[in-house]
């Protein structure tokens, strides 16, 4: 066994072993007898930036081929199914360095599952029938991300990049890898097996396993199954040098004003710099220094100060993600406000008199020390992750960090490196900056497109006078930090302060002697606090904690514009506590004050430490706030108009279909996007004066609560009376106000509407079947979709290629059971909807007449494993929680009720009786929304037609008109609305 320690947060019980293998993989496993979910991850060094370049997007196209089977295994998609069977789940990834391949599964089945995961890297059949099917795949992600800012800005990322340099970014799409590779001779099949076989070496692979046997076993299956990976002799360069000494940007290809129309109502600026490669020097992260001052919110900060002069709504400083590897990236985002777009010159100035403070007084030994102790800190008490999202993470910081910092390598700052943080600030300079503004007012000047997702932009010379004022503000006071230092302070500017919120009380309470494993009613409280519950954690043994509480006012729900100014008001006192906050949360608490749950939701979290100073600020701002100062209104607006509007008009189809579902079926406090956003327009500051006493009126509302994690019945009652007293109002609610859910009508509906984004190429087609809220058919109902989740996205998605974002769930609503499947597509909504119901019908049939018990029991034990995994956060308890205080049932014991019908109970007699007698004659609904783009659907397959509709289904091709008459003779089942003592079952 190696000697590598491994260093791990307290929260990470596992024993991590560290073992490289004869053939150069290097591994970690994790041994955790007691875990729910085992997974593991490989990550090999090939990603973009090391396939030829004259055929973007082979990585991705070889990753989706890897999947088409083994000798072994030779089936296709009989790895999605075993995972997806045995509680499981199973993804792959590629970016520009590195190509990542994950599983999670039940604990039982690890070694099966690696025996068909390691087999795709020494023994994969490639099909070269699947070809054109995967690059099809490959397509249809391509066209998922069109109007996606991301993949956007990725767009012009790659076609600014310098030609004679290795560097660029590709999903690929049928274009790019089928029909110009036909047009040159060149065989994209070859030459994806040609990267396969000369790149995907277990010199540059390392793997990541996380089981319940014993770190020898596991470094024994890791051995034997992944030691037969052929070692190529290869490396793949990543690094300064990939480039061979040239720049991965021409600078006067970079140091540019690049304009963007986007689809999304979107306002911002982006000052980006390009830097050395920052990887290797990660014991010190000097780059991470100058983004913390950057990115600073508190007093003095650059976000502060241009907020407080009305210029923009957020800061977002961060690095270029998985861009990085041959270079590194700084960037400097602000959402602008209506002000700001007009004044992007003086935001110049206020950025470039910042950076020339920094670079002209030396780095602050107590700045790096205090990001260090918070580092150290929140790594302690990090908390833990589930194998899926761990393994994955683990596996690409393998090929970053020496073995004993995998799991702290991305986070800890061991050396303070004042010259390292003086080399990245020297960058930071007006020649190598690129600018780049993107906002809907730009139309106009965006006159070229981009060659990858054609999004309307321009490349232009950066604007003289801002060069001039910026300059100015670089130079002001010369070269003396003295100088420059009070040039800042004549802005408002300077460093932060000590951070008071930095946790001294890192003390666990004493347990009880038999903890509650479930919340329970903490008694004697004062109205309008109806009803708190409290668990004390003996799980995850942190000094944190977690409290929410649900404010209940008629005020929210009376109407849409009371709504909007509910949500409004929430969001300026979120707002106006950023630049108290900012520390808090940079210590490891954190707020909020927002809508949701049709209530106001309060909550706060992180070390317990604090908490309580943290409550009574948020309290305090709402009941203080009875005029909205301008500025604050104004950075809210400007966030809020946004967002609502793009939800409004450029959701994507699937989620408008999701939305209208919503307003067809929903009754209190549930306002679509649409009317929300017609609302805001007529909105003032002025509308929100003295609204905290119509939200939280002396006439009383209702409060609900949950407290979680390392807190005492006691310390969670004095919480919640600290809220309840600052308030001050003693009055409570006799009934709180109407929500309900609406009954489908009986039989087929399919309603077809209209989608709202032009430039959106894809349609969206969504089933909802819908059965009763019980235990039983809650559980019946998860066995199903595990039973044909995954041959649903094999037949619709691998087979017949319909689209990229195919799935097939169960899930639930406060009243309802729903099996829901989606499908986003390129083809015509009619058509795939006949081939959803076809699928249906054949395999319903299949069920009844023959699933076999093998099956059957492999999909009952994997979902009972999902049912038994512990949550590894206090946000993930609060979740599983919520939702028997937002129904109102408290019922707690839920979850093992479901177990021991999963367990004890369930059946493949009873499940296709289900499926017979139930699924088969609930009410389902087709909602399909049509996109607005004039693009043409993709043709038919050959020899496909579309159907005649079935004899008696209904179907709605309007919107407004169908919401309002269905809400009139709909059955509607109300939510408990009485207020009395709650208490959770016993």
């Amino acid at each position: 066994m190696s000697t590598v320690v491994i260093k791990k947060p307290d929260s990470h019980r596992r024993e991590y072993s560290f073992v490289q293998l004869e053939n150069g993989l290097k591994a970690v496993v994790g041994s955790d007898p007691g875990c729910d979910k085992a997974g593991a991850s490989l990550c090999v060094n090939v990603g973009m930036c090391h396939e030829r370049k004259d055929l973007p997007g082979l990585a991705h196209f070889l990753e989706h081929m890897l999947f088409t089977g083994t000798k072994k295994f030779p089936k296709e998609g009989e790895y999605h199914e075993f995972i997806d069977q045995n509680g499981g789940s199973a993804n792959a990834y590629t970016l520009c360095y590195f190509t990542n391949y994950m599983f999670e599964i039940s604990p039982e089945k690890l070694k099966d599952a690696l025996d068909r995961f390691s087999r795709f890297f020494y023994e994969p059949l490639l099909t070269k029938e699947c070809t054109d099917r995967e690059i099809n795949a490959v397509d249809s992600e391509f066209q998922g991300g069109m109007t996606h800012p991301w993949w956007r800005y990725i767009g012009i990322m790659n076609q600014s990049a310098n030609p004679d340099h290795p560097f660029h970014v590709a999903c690929g799409n049928n274009k790019v890898l089928r029909d110009e590779p036909k047009e040159r001779g060149v065989d994209l099949y070859e030459e994806m097996v040609k990267l396969y076989e000369s790149c995907y070496s277990a010199s540059g692979m390392t793997l990541v396993v996380i089981g319940r046997e014993s770190a020898a076993e596991l470094t024994d299956v890791v051995k034997t199954m992944f030691g037969t990976i052929a070692n190529k002799g290869v490396q793949m360069p990543i690094g300064d040098s990939h480039g061979a000494g040239k720049p991965p940007f021409l600078p006067a290809d970079w140091n540019t004003l690049l304009l963007q129309n986007p689809v999304q109502d979107v306002k911002e600026v982006m000052f980006s710099w390009v830097l050395p490669y920052q990887g290797e020097l990660w014991r010190s992260k000097p780059a991470q220094y100058v983004r913390h001052l950057l990115g600073h919110e508190g007093a003095g900060s650059l976000t502060s100060v241009l907020k407080k002069k009305g210029l923009i709504s957020a800061n977002m400083t961060g690095d270029g993600s998985w861009l990085e590897g041959s270079f590194s990236l700084l960037n400097v985002t602000l959402d602008l406000t209506e002000k700001g777009l007009d004044n992007i010159e003086e935001i110049g100035v206020y950025l470039f008199a910042y950076i020339s403070m920094l670079q002209k007084t030396p780095p602050q030994q107590w700045i790096f020390d205090e990001m260090r102790k918070l580092a150290e800190i929140q790594f302690k008490f990090g908390e833990d992750q589930h194998p899926f999202e761990l393994c994955q993470d683990m596996s690409v910081a393998l090929q970053r960090f020496p073995p004993q910092e995998v799991l702290s390598g991305r986070s800890q700052m061991y050396e303070f490196d004042p010259v390292g943080i003086a080399g990245v600030l020297s960058k930071l300079t007006l020649d190598g900056v690129r600018v780049w503004h993107r906002a809907k007012c730009l139309a106009a000047r965006c006159v070229e497109r981009d060659t990858s997702y054609d999004s309307p932009m321009a490349r232009l010379p950066l604007e003289q006078s801002w060069r001039k004022a910026w300059a100015a503000a670089a130079c002001a006071g010369g070269d003396s930090g003295e100088a420059a230092t009070a040039y800042c302070a004549s802005l408002g500017l300077h460093l932060p302060t000590p951070n008071p919120f930095i946790p001294e009380d890192l003390s666990l309470r004493p347990l009880p002697a038999d903890p509650p494993q479930l919340p329970k009613a903490v008694p004697g409280l004062e109205p309008p606090m109806a009803c708190l519950f409290h668990r004390q954690d003996d799980l995850l043994k942190q000094p944190k904690a977690l409290a929410s509480f649900l404010l209940y006012t008629p005020f929210l729900y009376q109407d849409v514009e009371s709504f909007v100014k509910t949500d409004l008001f929430c969001r300026c006192v979120a707002e106006s506590l950023t630049e108290y906050a900012h520390d808090a949360e940079m210590a490891g608490a954190f707020y909020s004050c927002s809508v949701g749950f049709s209530c106001v939701n309060v909550q706060i979290g992180g070390f317990n430490d604090k908490l309580g100073v943290l409550l009574d600020a948020v309290t305090d701002k709402i009941m203080s706030m009875r005029e909205i100062p301008q500025g604050i209104y104004d950075i809210v607006a400007a966030a809020y108009g946004d967002e609502v509007s793009n939800a409004a008009f450029h959701a994507k189809p699937t989620a408008q279909s999701a939305q209208r579902f919503t307003e067809l079926t929903s009754k209190g406090g549930v306002f679509p996007f649409y009317k929300r956003h017609a609302v805001f327009r007529s909105m003032t500051r002025e509308h929100l004066t003295g609204v905290v006493d119509e939200i939280f009126p002396a006439s009383g509302f209702h409060i609900e609560g949950l407290v979680l994690g390392n807190v005492l019945p006691e310390e969670a009652k004095a919480l919640a009376q600290r809220l309840v007293r600052r308030f001050g109002i003693s009055r409570a609610l006799n009934a709180l106000p109407e929500r309900a859910e609406a009954l489908l009508p009986e039989g087929a509906t399919v309603w077809k509407l209209n989608g709202t984004d032009e430039e959106d190429p894809n349609h969206a087609v969504v089933m909802r079947v819908q059965l009763p809220h019980t235990v039983e058919i809650e559980m019946l109902a998860r066995l199903l979709s595990k039973v044909l989740g995954a041959k649903f996205f094999d037949v619709l998605r691998t087979q017949q290629q319909l689209g990229y974002i195919v799935h097939s769930v169960s899930r639930c609503t406060m009243k309802f059971v729903y099996l829901i499947s989606v499908v986003q597509t390129e083809f015509p909504p009619d058509y795939v909807r006949s081939c959803i119901e076809a699928f249906f019908e054949e395999h319903y049939t299949w069920i009844e007449e023959a699933l076999t018990e093998g099956e059957f029991e492999a999909c009952r034990a994997g979902l009972l494993s999902e049912l038994q995994a512990s949550h590894k956060s206090l946000g993930e308890e609060a979740a599983h929680y919520f939702g028997s205080i937002v129904d109102r049932t408290y019922d707690f014991e839920r979850r093992g009720r479901e177990i021991e019908y999963v367990a004890k109970v369930a059946r493949l007699a009873r499940l296709k009786q289900f499926v017979t007698e139930q699924v088969r004659r609930a009410p389902k609904m087709f909602v399909q929304v049509r996109k607005a783009s004039p693009r043409e659907d993709k043709p038919l397959p050959d020899g496909a037609a579309i159907p005649a509709d079935p004899e008696g289904l209904r179907v709605w091709t309007t919107h407004a008109d169908i919401v309002q008459s269905f809400a009139a003779s709909a059955t509607w089942l109300p939510v408990p609305s009485e207020v009395g003592e709650a208490v959770s079952r016993p």
